[in-house]
């Protein structure tokens, strides 16, 4: 008799351990595993705009430009623009 409620409680202690640290699930990590990661620039050209996604950015010469920018640049007007 001794044996069996020691091995049920050895059981109940089992168990109360496992749902209490939830069998190593963390959610919090498999949030920061979704999380995505977009590059952002600064636009070099002189308008001013900031954090543009690296796609809506052209680079010209190892610089990053808005596409009013990009446009200047390859037509040879290096001065700024007013969007």
């Amino acid at each position: 008799m001794k044996k069996m409620i020691i091995l049920l409680s050895a059981l109940v202690l089992l168990v109360s351990l496992v749902s209490f640290t939830g069998c190593g699930d963390k959610p919090a990590d498999d949030a920061k595993a979704d999380a995505t990661v977009v590059a952002t620039h600064d636009c070099d050209g002189g308008c001013g705009m900031t954090n543009m996604p690296a796609d809506k950015t052209t680079e010209i010469e190892g610089k990053f430009y808005c596409t009013g920018c990009a446009k200047h640049m390859q037509e040879g007007n290096h001065e700024g623009h007013n969007h």
